[in-house]
């Protein structure tokens, strides 16, 4: 079937020395096999846009254009809005109110999305791999941790419902993430609780967006013995076909994980896993790094009967209905971020940063940064810095706190783990030895953490503690404001 290529999506990412120059051939291949899509991540946003019209227009059928979007599009193309992660962004949308039970700040969650949205759709972009419906429920776990919306199903609910109706009211495709659930998921990649708790609580944000109209299902790997797919999800037809489209009643897409980027999966295995996603009811095999290998194996299967030829055409149905209608519109372009949205999202940041314990420093005209970073960690924290800068205070950045140094000392503090709570003691540790003997010799201190706000507690309630969630360019900034604002 030379239509099957409508089944795979290939990543394509930027290079800092190459751009997108190193893959043309990749890109060509592609457009010539047919594929449904593509994902892309990274780069400035003119060379994406160039990109990803080019896509458009030499794609003999409309293509679906994918990104990550969970800390918005920003997260995706240099030059776009990032967003703080989704467990920040619930902080914020959840309010106290006088009777001591929260309410939901709706308008947070939908501004969100639809600035997400439209900035994802002003390069050509109409699919957002986003929100993450997973329940933030195994402590210590690096896979949900602040990407999700917390541990209570109804909140998390209600959250991934409005964000996938607004992001969709913009005429891009929400995904759903990572179907049915990745939040009690083990280091050996099985879940292991009954089904009558995985549909009481995992389930609920699925059922959710699946109700709010989510165009898009992304199924785990994950082992979920109790629902029938003890061979992982995405290869489950009782998960899938069964659990899925028959219980749940969704009609949309369902993608697979990126195959590229997931534990375990190398290029040689990638045919078979596609051939067994496609025939549990997968229409989209997302960033395979094979894709003439896995293409060629799904035609073999396809011919075989290996892969009956109607779930084919029903993927490809499924695929062409939503490509089609997320297809750009020369006479209706998206519409731009305005400058209120640049902003708000810059006081969204704000308000997402919080002091977890002390008081904030007395900052005046001069800063000592010291950067407590874990050696295997990619971070680059320089815009905390530069930030400060902008605010015309002297920044002295050293590896070590200078012993006659009198001036406030700000440690930024990034550990290995800073999606979930796994905070090794050494890491605490560490950060503690630091900034103990300005402590001790009166100087004013604080600690900014980019991790989970338990980890950043776990450092201590004797010392000032700032939770900027994750090191981003825009939390990096927001905790730099935040040394300037009254403590919360």
């Amino acid at each position: 079937m030379k239509e099957i290529a409508r089944l795979v999506v290939p990543a394509l990412r930027w290079d800092h020395a190459h751009g997108f120059r190193y893959i043309e051939g990749r890109i060509d291949d592609a457009l010539e096999l047919g594929v449904g899509g593509f994902l892309v991540q990274g780069g400035p946003r003119d060379e994406v846009a160039a990109l990803i019209a080019r896509l458009h227009a030499e794609s003999r059928a409309p293509i679906l254009v994918a990104a990550h979007a969970e800390r918005g599009a920003g997260q995706a193309v240099v030059g776009l809005t990032e967003l703080p992660c989704f467990g920040a962004l619930v902080s914020v949308a959840m309010v106290e109110s006088d009777d001591a039970l929260p309410s939901l700040d709706v308008e947070v969650v939908r501004r969100a999305a639809r600035l997400t949205a439209r900035e994802l759709r002003s390069v050509g972009m109409n699919w957002a791999l986003a929100p993450v419906c997973d329940l933030d429920l195994a402590r210590g776990s690096a896979r949900v941790g602040i990407r999700g919306g917390g541990s209570d199903p109804a909140v998390v609910s209600a959250i991934v419902a409005e964000w996938v109706d607004a992001c969709q009211s913009e005429s891009v495709v929400a995904c759903a993430m990572h179907f049915p659930g990745i939040g009690r998921m083990l280091e050996t990649g099985t879940v292991r609780d009954s089904a009558s708790i995985l549909r009481l609580a995992d389930l609920a944000p699925f059922v959710a967006a699946i109700d709010g109209g989510a165009a898009c299902v992304m199924v785990s790997p994950a082992s979920v013995p109790a629902l029938g797919a003890p061979e992982g999800a995405m290869r489950s037809a009782a998960l899938v076909e069964n659990l899925l489209r028959n219980e749940l009643h969704f009609d949309g897409i369902v993608v697979t994980v990126p195959f590229d980027r997931e534990p375990g999966f190398d290029a040689a295995h990638e045919p078979a896993h596609a051939i067994a996603a496609v025939a549990a009811g997968c229409d989209l095999i997302l960033a395979p790094s094979d894709l003439a290998g896995v293409v060629d194996a799904l035609t073999k299967a396809a011919m075989s009967g290996e892969i009956v030829i109607s779930r084919v055409r029903e993927a490809i149905g499924r695929v062409d209905r939503w490509a089609g209608w997320g297809r750009p519109n020369a006479d209706a372009p998206a519409r731009e971020a305005s400058l209120d949205d640049v902003m708000w999202s810059r006081q969204l940041a704000d308000r997402c940063v919080r002091f977890v314990s002390g008081q904030r420093p007395r900052v005046g005209a001069t800063i000592e940064v010291v950067n407590v970073i874990h050696a295997g960690s990619r971070a680059h924290v320089t815009a905390f810095g530069d930030t400060l800068r902008s605010l015309h205070i002297e920044v002295a950045e050293s590896a070590a706190p200078a012993a006659a140094e009198r001036a406030p000392l700000a440690v930024q503090f990034v550990p290995d783990d800073t999606v979930g709570e796994a905070v090794t003691r050494d890491e605490l540790d560490r950060a503690r030895a630091v900034i103990a003997p300005a402590t001790k010799a009166g100087r004013d201190t604080v600690i900014i953490a980019y991790c989970h706000p338990r980890a950043a507690a776990a450092l201590g309630r004797d010392l000032s503690i700032v939770c900027a969630w994750e090191p981003t360019r825009a939390m990096q900034q927001a905790a730099a404001r935040a040394l300037f604002t009254n403590s919360r």
